[in-house]
């Protein structure tokens, strides 16, 4: 593997950060997802429970320590209540907001690897066939071993540009479509909150204005 590195130049130390940044976020993001993807229906039931009661403090209670983007969302909303209807929705929507945020997280920088992984190969490709052409321009003994020095930097620098950039991918692709998935249940759950709320008994209507 050393030697791999060796022979495809200097520009494999860029590709080499690539490909540690990549997999520590992939890694990262499908722990992150896995956990995500455990919803809490004990907790979820309950609360709708408790809101349809107009039971605010148990509510309260249940959210405080319900870590979750879901809980999250459903303690923000909980603390608006009593308020008009486009207030909470505002606030929901900014929970929501910010949960995406978290489920988008270093997306962006596998996005941004797998447009320069390909380029920075390409780049070596270059180099690689600039140091060939350049063993050509001399009369040594060791021309055709310069040669080949060259065409192989510049096929695995090529090679290996390909090979981050083609997993990290589908891996980007797979992780924002688990992010609108989550993204879509979390809104339907909100909603479904914020419905009861606005129809639940007690509470809600007398701390309304």
């Amino acid at each position: 593997m050393w030697q791999f590195f060796v022979k495809g130049g200097v520009v494999m130390i860029p590709l080499g950060i690539c490909s540690l940044t990549a997999l520590t976020i992939i890694i990262e993001r499908a722990l992150f997802y896995y956990r995500a993807n455990r919803w809490e229906e004990r907790e979820i039931k309950l609360i709708k429970v408790y809101l349809g009661q107009g039971k605010i403090e148990e509510a309260k209670a249940l959210t405080n320590g319900w870590n979750s983007a879901l809980g999250r969302i459903a303690a923000v909303i909980v603390q608006h209540w009593g308020h008009s209807p486009e207030r909470m929705e505002k606030a929901a929507e900014a929970a929501g907001y910010a949960e995406l945020e978290r489920f988008q997280r270093g997306l962006g920088v596998l996005d941004t690897i797998v447009t320069a992984s390909p380029l920075l190969g390409l780049l070596g490709t270059v180099t690689g066939i600039i140091r060939s052409f350049g063993a050509l321009s001399v009369v040594a003994q060791n021309q055709a071993e310069r040669m080949s020095a060259g065409i192989a930097e510049a096929l695995y620098t090529t090679a290996f540009g390909l090979a981050i950039a083609i997993p990290v991918l589908f891996c980007v692709n797979f992780f924002y479509r688990l992010a609108e998935k989550q993204a879509q249940k979390l809104t339907a759950e909100a909603e479904e909150i914020m419905a009861i709320i606005q129809q639940s008994p007690g509470e809600y209507h007398e701390t309304t204005n």
